[in-house]
């Protein structure tokens, strides 16, 4: 082969190759949306128990320690009311509002309660690194025997389950 004929086929080659179409790099997108349907909803933690201690028949009135029911719930709701059941035994609740109260009877001694919601604590934002946390909703529950009564013990045992409800 001469010299001559490997020169032609090389420039042949170099000019074929610059002609070729070049590949490069590129990119698509498009838009979507994310959506979701979220259903609001509360929980609630351990609630200690609503204990009087001792009473002496046809004595003093004596108050409850007060224990506090914390419900977390989904953050912003607003309009939050509570109410007691009235299941147990010569029990009475009111209709739900912003404080529960309800009455019962306990060996014989008529008994009130209240719950009363405390100050919310606001949880946190969930964001692209983190999911966020909960409000706080505190309820402080109360009660109080009154004075003056005589009592029995065979009359709605110790301990009485009762059951305090928020609406939201």
């Amino acid at each position: 082969m001469s010299i001559r004929k490997y020169l032609r086929g090389m420039i042949a080659i170099a000019l074929f190759a610059g002609m070729a179409p070049v590949a490069q790099a590129q990119t698509v997108s498009g838009n979507f949306n994310v959506t979701v349907t979220l259903t609001s909803a509360c929980t609630v933690g351990a609630i200690g128990d609503l204990a009087f201690g001792t009473y002496t028949a046809f004595g003093a009135a004596v108050n409850a320690t007060p224990v506090t029911a914390n419900f977390s719930c989904t953050r912003g709701l607003t309009g939050i009311t509570a109410n007691f059941d009235s299941t147990a035994p010569d029990s009475t609740a009111a209709a739900a509002s912003t404080n529960a109260v309800g009455a019962g009877v306990i060996q014989g001694l008529q008994y009130d309660i209240t719950a009363t919601p405390q100050t919310v604590t606001a949880g946190t934002a969930a964001t692209a690194s983190s999911i966020g946390t909960a409000d706080t909703v505190p309820f402080q529950i109360t009660g109080t025997i009154a004075a003056n009564q005589a009592g029995d013990p065979t009359q709605n045992a110790s301990p009485q389950l009762r059951t305090l409800t928020i609406n939201f």
